[in-house]
């Protein structure tokens, strides 16, 4: 191992590849990075043009390993870059984008000028059209990136059309890091030329102005950048041995600082194993990595915990469904290590197997996550849970969908799960434990030999302490009874899931089947603020206090509770009970019918609503011990 600082002109300028492997992350840095080094190389720039240049300014550390096929006469070496991709790309971006803004104001020098520093001289043993690049970046943004470093901008707006407006300018955000910082750099580049550095960077983009308009002063400018950058920059370049292990310094490295996702470890292993055993790494990115490089996977997971990416998520999940073993987010890239490889032996004779095993479950996670598959019983699913929040049981459901039960089985899994989550909450039961009781689900299919509706069901009829158990049909009943749903469910889609549910089975067999309105609002009959229009009913001389006591303890069940479209929500207000009963008659939801043969609504007409609900629920959230659960699913 050797270290050197080196100006980036010196890096650059030599005929070599820098090959980022195939293992590394994509380009990642936004304008928290990106501004930082502009401001930095600005600095200099200001230095330059003063002619006040003191001191050259470290940019940071780059980790360079041989590239595997040794020294070749006539070749252009290859160079692994361990360390300092985002850096280096960086580097070429800018470059790139100073010659598009050089081009457009004549300044040919910088123009060829640059050249050398992207673009390498072929040599005559060079049998690769992509060696001229001086840099490789990993596949998911090799086209992007060599785009932009060889073709002017017009043609990267032709050839990427989606990146931007119909007005033809750059969009800011759902696109790739590579292709903002690239537009970024030249915004900011043109405005340092036209403005100095008191606005470099500081209007918004699309801003307007005259700017200065001395042609000489604005070459002064971009030369001065490029000689910034070029000339006092710094980089530490570590240079690694033949006998240095590049995935062991890349991983301690990256154990501090900006943290990696688990997926990128996950990804480097993979990928590095893959080279070293000889695999067709590339072509396995591309057939079968290459989903999880759509921003989609990136995103933080809604409603998981803790708030980490889905693409971490997905992994732990894949994890719990492959072992039947809980899987500890926090340390996730351990976890995986020690599933690829348990107690030091190769769990798949191919990096290929490992990487089958582990993608199959993406499309399954896509329909959970409802980006995929709907009117599924999956898809049903995935949209249940995300209204309780409760992620946990996603690997049983990658268990059952990949298992090849029947359609008709598998609903009624996915039923029994779902009645399992609202069961509980509605009886006031803890949630915390829904982990463990589905891992243990995932491992039972797995010493089954695999999931099915019996063994669900003889899971849930083990005995269990009061943590895990399945509520009864009676304490069902009483829940929805007595339990102030409202209070306990007011927040987010739980209580509007229940209250759609139970809506549902209101409808009789010839009612229309009319679909979930995308605005819905939950009423209070008996408002909450009852004092004005619904005096209590107390006899003389009767104590008034047990019966508002009473009311208080009723008005938050379910039986004084309904959904409405917000509309009607707004007009109902706290009215009496006849304007709102004429109103609710004139709803389309078959959940409002109920009130229109009442002549009054008070504590008793709220019990009796809430018995029959409880009724219904019963069949709405089966037991699993419930006859004929199969068939009904």
């Amino acid at each position: 191992m050797d270290a050197k600082d080196y100006v980036v002109n010196e890096v650059l300028r030599d005929p070599r590849r820098f090959m980022v492997p195939i293992y590394q992350r994509r380009y990642q840095w936004s304008d928290t990075e990106l501004a930082p080094f502009w401001h930095d190389v600005v600095a200099k720039a200001d230095e330059a043009l003063s002619g006040e240049l003191r001191f050259q300014h470290y940019m940071g550390a780059l980790i360079l390993a041989p590239g595997g096929d040794g020294y070749n006469v006539g070749v252009t070496p290859r160079i692994q870059v361990v360390d300092g991709q985002q850096r280096l790309t960086t580097f070429q971006l800018f470059l790139a984008a100073l010659r598009e803004v050089a081009e457009r104001r004549g300044v040919q020098d910088i123009v060829q000028g640059i050249r050398p520093y992207l673009f390498n001289q072929p040599m005559s043993g060079d049998d690769d059209p992509l060696t001229r690049f001086k840099l490789s970046p990993t596949p998911a943004d090799r086209d992007l990136i060599h785009t932009i470093i060889e073709r002017p901008a017009d043609e990267v707006r032709t050839r990427y059309p989606e990146y931007y407006f119909q007005n033809g300018n750059p969009r800011q955000t759902g696109v790739p890091f590579a292709f903002a910082a690239y537009q970024r750099f030249m915004w900011w580049i043109d405005d340092y030329a036209r403005y100095g550095l008191a606005s470099a960077g500081d209007r918004d983009v699309g801003d307007e102005a005259d700017g200065d308009q001395d042609l000489g002063l604005a070459a002064r400018r971009l030369h001065a950048l490029l000689q910034a950058l070029l000339s006092h920059m710094k980089l530490v370049v570590i240079s690694l041995g033949e006998g240095d292990d590049a995935q062991v310094i890349f991983e301690t490295l990256n154990s501090k600082g900006k943290p990696l996702l688990a997926m990128d470890l996950v990804r480097n292993n993979i990928f590095h194993r893959a080279e070293t055993q000889g695999e067709a790494a590339e072509n396995l990115y591309r057939r079968l990595w290459g989903t999880f490089e759509e921003p989609f996977w990136e995103q933080v997971a809604p409603g998981a915990r803790p708030a980490r990416p889905r693409l971490d998520h997905f992994l732990s999940h894949v994890l719990t469904a492959l072992t039947g073993q809980a899987t500890s987010l926090r340390e996730l890239y351990a976890e995986y290590r020690n599933f690829a490889r348990p107690r030091g032996k190769q769990r798949f004779e191919r990096v290929e197997d490992e990487l089958v095993a582990l993608t199959r479950f993406a499309p399954t996670y896509l329909t959970l996550e409802g980006a995929d598959g709907e009117g599924t019983a999956l898809h049903w699913l995935g949209r249940k849970l995300a209204s309780w929040e409760v992620t946990t049981a996603y690997p049983v459901a990658f268990q059952v969908a990949e298992a090849g039960l029947s359609e008709d089985e598998a609903r009624a899994i996915y039923r029994l799960l779902y009645s399992y989550v609202v069961r509980r909450a509605i009886c006031g039961l803890t949630a915390k434990n829904l982990n463990g009781v589905f891992q243990r689900i995932g491992a039972r299919f797995l010493r089954d030999g695999g999931p099915s509706l019996a063994s669900l069901v003889d899971s849930f009829a083990e005995p269990v302490g009061p943590a895990v158990r399945f509520p009864s049909d009676d304490e069902l009943r009483w829940a929805m009874c007595n339990n102030p749903l409202y209070k306990w469910f007011n927040k987010g889609e739980r209580l509007q899931d229940v209250l759609w549910e139970l809506e549902v089975a209101s409808r009789g067999p010839f009612a229309e089947a009319l679909a979930r309105p995308s605005s819905l609002w939950i009423e209070h009959v008996m408002p909450q603020s009852w004092e004005a229009h619904w005096p209590l009913p107390v006899a003389e001389g009767a104590p008034e206090q047990p019966e508002a006591e009473r009311r208080e303890r009723l008005i938050h069940t379910l039986g004084n509770l309904t959904l409405t479209t917000d509309r009607l929500n707004i007009s109902l207000g706290n009215g009496m009970f006849e304007e709102k009963r004429a109103k609710l008659d004139a709803s389309l939801l078959a959940l409002n019918k109920w009130f229109a043969s009442r002549g009054e609504w008070n504590e008793a007409a709220i019990e009796e609503r809430s018995a029959e609900l409880a009724e219904r629920a019963v069949t709405i959230w089966p037991h699993p011990l419930a006859t004929g659960l199969a068939q009904r699913g």
